[in-house]
């Protein structure tokens, strides 16, 4: 009897085995074949979300991006690592190597290299093609469908008033709803093609935006030296006019040297002016370039007081009221900004604003000079000592808090 007991307990233990494994291979998931995942995008401002799954656990990985921008072929590529769930999320994976190196499910389209293309690519609706692989054996393949920055958007040139603009609305913008505004101007390359491009990228935000010129076109000083700032003016009289405008809202938004005057158009026309963005600027006026010992601006036909120098050390007398801006304000800069120390003069602004909550400020570690590029753009990543994610990361930065600023104005 003892042992037909001992005989018996174990033939009924692998029967019971044999059983739960066959309901574990019943239940168990079937295996993936390799796939890139792709959340749906909403906006070129919206970031998206990027899986790879299937992939087995610790495969290694290849991922690679192309395009072609603006005419300009452009690619990028990273290395990864799949999880224990043969999985890859870009957003909290860093790749092992490749043309960006930290958690980023946008890392494959800012961190683009090839052609240089114009400050405009990207406007247009554009494909991605996603290809992965491993070991050189292709896995899967995807096309992401970008929105383009300038997707429902109107362009039109503005010559009225003898202007060299731009105006920017988002498609179907109601007059019977009034938006706040944008006026727009670049800083010491002068003419107009940077600033319509960040019209451009405003108006995509949802918010129309007048770009002008206002040195360097037709019928304008020929370098950043004695320039009107009724210039200025005339652009935010005829930008106040328009159908749909908020006139309580309008903000400036200058760029590097505009940020100067983005600044002091705020500060000597608070009826008129609700608010400025002011990328790279400075909060005291300096003198004309490349001609340093001419005034840059000048008002009536005379020069406003400026510093001689690129020093952010500066005069009383040429340091903008800031103090007298009633509504918000956003600056940035990046600590490796080879143009001139813009974190310097950030710093140097920012106590000097009464209200110092109406004040955002982006300073960002190894960034370079170009903030004002729309994020996600492989556009001006090549700055002399500036680290190509540091610039990305300040630009995401800076334009969530533009979007931020706009949208609560327009409560």
């Amino acid at each position: 009897m003892a042992s037909r007991r001992r005989d018996h307990v174990p033939s009924v233990a692998l029967v019971l085995t044999a059983a739960l494994l066959v309901i574990a291979a019943c239940s168990a998931p079937p295996e993936q074949d390799p796939a890139i995942e792709v959340a749906p995008q909403d906006g070129a401002f919206d970031p998206l979300a990027i899986t790879l799954t299937g992939l087995g656990a610790g495969r290694e990985v290849r991922l690679v991006a192309t395009t072609e921008l603006d005419g300009a072929a452009m690619s990028s590529r990273a290395t990864f690592v799949a999880d224990e769930d043969g999985r890859v999320d870009l957003a909290t994976t860093a790749p092992t190597e490749g043309s960006w190196t930290t958690p980023d499910a946008m890392g494959p389209f800012w961190s683009m290299t090839g052609s240089r293309p114009g400050i405009e690519a990207g406007h247009a609706d554009h494909s991605v093609t996603l290809s992965l692989s491993a070991g050189g054996e292709p896995l899967a393949e995807t096309v992401v469908e970008r929105t383009g920055y300038g997707a429902d958007v109107e362009v039109r040139d503005v010559t009225d008033d003898a202007m060299v603009a731009a105006y920017a609305v988002p498609a179907g913008l109601s007059a019977d709803e009034a938006s706040p505004a944008v006026l727009v101007f670049s800083g010491s390359e002068g003419g107009l093609e940077n600033a319509r491009a960040d019209a451009t990228w405003l108006a995509g935000l949802g918010y129309p935006a007048l770009a002008i010129s206002y040195f360097k076109s037709p019928g304008q000083p020929t370098e950043l030296a004695e320039v009107p700032v009724e210039t200025f003016l005339t652009g935010l009289a005829w930008l106040r006019e328009q159908p749909g405008v908020d006139t309580d809202r309008v903000f400036t938004f200058g760029v590097s040297r505009g940020g100067e005057m983005a600044l002091w158009l705020a500060a000597n026309h608070p009826d008129e002016i609700h608010g400025a963005f002011a990328p790279t600027g400075a909060g005291s006026l300096y003198c004309g370039y490349p001609n340093w010992r001419v005034s840059a601006w000048t008002r009536d036909g005379t020069g406003l007081p400026c510093a001689p120098s690129s020093a952010v050390g500066t005069p009383p007398e040429t340091r903008v009221p800031v103090e007298a801006i009633e509504g918000p304000v956003v600056l940035a800069c990046g600590t490796a900004d080879p143009q001139w120390d813009a974190c310097g003069r950030l710093r140097d602004v920012r106590p000097r604003f009464d209200d110092q909550e109406l004040v955002t400020t982006v300073e960002q570690k190894e960034a370079g000079h170009f903030i004002a590029v729309a994020p996600y753009l492989p556009l001006g990543l090549d700055e002399t000592g500036a680290t190509p994610a540091a610039t990305h990361q300040a630009r995401v930065d800076f334009w969530d808090a533009v979007d931020e600023v706009l949208a609560e104005a327009k409560q």
